[in-house]
């Protein structure tokens, strides 16, 4: 039974980092490569009105990713916090910046899933309903502006920028990620608040960059943790036969 527990854990918390980084890796290439050319509100009604399936699509990956991120980020926060089998350990330095950062970054993350369905959802809307760009552009700046749509935004960014930062930091501190994991967090999280196909790109690299190790990490130490319960009883003790 414990073998069974450990592989769920381990491969459930892996999967869902791995697979909601690329998930929001995916949705920002989608939308590089959809940029309306001049960058006018007009140009990018017309964009979401010619390709509604591909609008749909883009929110889906947005929304999709976060709810995908959330059980492996709570899980990540917990590697500094993990004793080794035998419990003779305390556990290891930054354990409290990573699990605060964890659950700032699941709370931005379920926010957000917020955001993206109201923003997707205005400008789709607005496009389905035929109206003229200059009164779409009025009713998307006044949901911009409206408190539910600024709060769900501004949450979502303050979770998303320092539980990255908070958590890379404790894991390295912990040394359960490589030494530019950090590195990678604080990149991603300054092109997240840049425009442009280049920012895009690296912010891009660079989740990869800060993610993937963590999901590696989380794999491999409850590998490790289910290594000796493998040779334990039911009582806890090792079923080893002894002379």
């Amino acid at each position: 039974m414990t073998m069974n527990i450990s592989w769920l854990t381990r491969n459930v918390a892996c999967a869902s980092l791995l697979t909601g980084t690329a998930t929001l890796v995916a949705g920002n290439l989608l939308a590089l490569m959809n940029q309306p050319g001049d960058g006018t509100f007009a140009a990018t009604l017309a964009m979401v009105s010619g390709g509604p399936g591909l609008w749909l699509l883009a929110a889906t990956l947005a929304i999709a990713g976060p709810i995908l991120w959330i059980p492996g980020l709570l899980a990540a926060g917990t590697l500094p916090g993990s004793k080794p089998a035998a419990g003779t350990r305390p556990p290891r330095p930054g354990r409290v910046p990573a699990a605060l950062g964890s659950l700032l970054l699941a709370i931005g993350m379920a926010v957000g899933v917020g955001h993206f369905a109201l923003f997707f959802g205005v400008l789709g809307s607005a496009a389905d309903s035929g109206l003229p760009a200059g009164t779409a552009e009025r009713m998307v700046t006044a949901e911009d502006g409206y408190v539910l749509g600024s709060v769900l935004l501004w949450v979502f960014l303050a979770g998303l920028t320092f539980g990255t930062l908070l958590l890379a930091l404790g894991l390295r501190m912990a040394k359960a990620v490589p030494v530019w994991v950090p590195v990678a967090a604080l990149a991603f999280t300054v092109t997240n608040f840049m425009g442009g196909s280049v920012p895009t790109l690296v912010g891009a690299a660079a989740l990869l960059a800060t993610f993937v190790p963590m999901a590696l990490a989380l794999r491999a130490r409850d590998a490790a943790l289910a290594a000796p319960a493998a040779n334990s009883g039911p009582s806890g003790r090792s079923t080893r036969q002894t002379a």
